[in-house]
């Protein structure tokens, strides 16, 4: 009889004990479903029902960390898209003025019947619109293979003065047409952490922008500054100035300031200028009052004695 009574027991037990298993698994299951319906619906809302150190809430946890890098990724492929979207939509508003000009002139050109005077003056503009063309191609070149890191920045310890002396060079022909004068203060060179040809090219750019918007007979000042980690390069010029609303905006690609509608140009320059000195861990701010000055200092690192 107690043998009875204890195979009995022994059944019932057993018979609990795969039951609840079975209820258990179940339940596993159901959860591990759950959690599968939400990685593929991409729904970080997870409830942890398990205890926090159970299988089933680390793989909750691990879970969520899937869904929110997926949402991430997703949410960072939109913004690329249309970044390249308007990307393009700038590069085809600003090259269809130039195009357009060219293919008028060419038309006419090729007409004949024109007096030597207006060919001369159609072949001029056809040479300012395709000049115009290339130095945007250029630009656009070097802006996306900077961007891309396929063009390596070679940062070293190197004299400013020469590279400031080189940037001068190169829009000394630009400011003399406008009869505008580049002032340098006097400084003792020093030695900064930059690449020469690069830093040049940023530097020429925002000369240039200085002379561009800066009506003749006028002049520009430069003015180099040691500081304790950095030195500080001020361009300023006297022209139409930017409005401080402005002062971030103007180094996106492609943005022209409200002042500078009526002077020819593309919205690269700045930026081109800001990418070069973000990759030599350098920066450029601006300082301006329209219709009085405008300064751009950028800061490079200075070298330790």
């Amino acid at each position: 009889m107690a043998l009875i009574v204890t195979i009995v027991i022994a059944v019932i037990l057993c018979s609990l004990t795969i039951l609840f298993s079975y209820r258990f698994v179940n339940g596993t299951f159901d959860s591990i479903d759950r959690v599968l319906d939400s990685i593929l619906s991409r729904n970080a809302e997870l409830s942890l029902e398990a205890a926090a150190d159970s299988r089933l809430s680390k793989l909750t946890h691990k879970a969520i960390k899937i869904i929110q890098m997926n949402v991430m990724d997703i949410s960072q492929t939109k913004q690329e898209k249309k970044m390249i979207q308007s990307f393009i939509s700038d590069m085809s508003h600003q090259m269809k003025t130039p195009l357009s000009g060219v293919a008028m002139y060419t038309n006419l050109l090729l007409e004949g019947s024109l007096e030597e005077a207006q060919r001369q003056e159609f072949l001029s503009r056809i040479k300012t619109g395709t000049e115009k063309l290339q130095w945007m191609m250029d630009s656009l070149v070097k802006m996306s293979r900077l961007e891309v890191g396929a063009i390596e920045l070679s940062p070293i310890p190197v004299g400013i003065k020469q590279t400031i002396s080189d940037s001068i060079s190169t829009v000394y022909g630009a400011a003399t047409k406008k009869n505008i004068s580049i002032q340098t203060a006097y400084f003792e060179d020093v030695l900064l952490l930059h690449d020469r040809k690069w830093t040049s090219e940023a530097i020429t750019n925002i000369l240039e922008n200085a002379i561009k918007y800066s009506s003749s007979d006028n002049e520009i000042n430069i003015f180099v500054e040691a500081l304790p980690i950095y030195t500080k390069i001020s361009i300023t010029d006297y022209g139409i100035g930017i409005a401080p609303d402005e002062w971030n905006s103007i180094f996106k690609r492609f943005y022209r300031g409200r002042n500078a509608k009526d002077v020819e140009g593309v919205g690269l320059g700045l930026y081109l200028a800001s990418l070069i000195f973000e990759k030599q861990a350098g920066y450029i701010l601006v300082d301006s009052k329209p219709g009085q000055y405008t300064t751009f200092s950028m800061f490079l690192q200075s070298c330790k004695k």
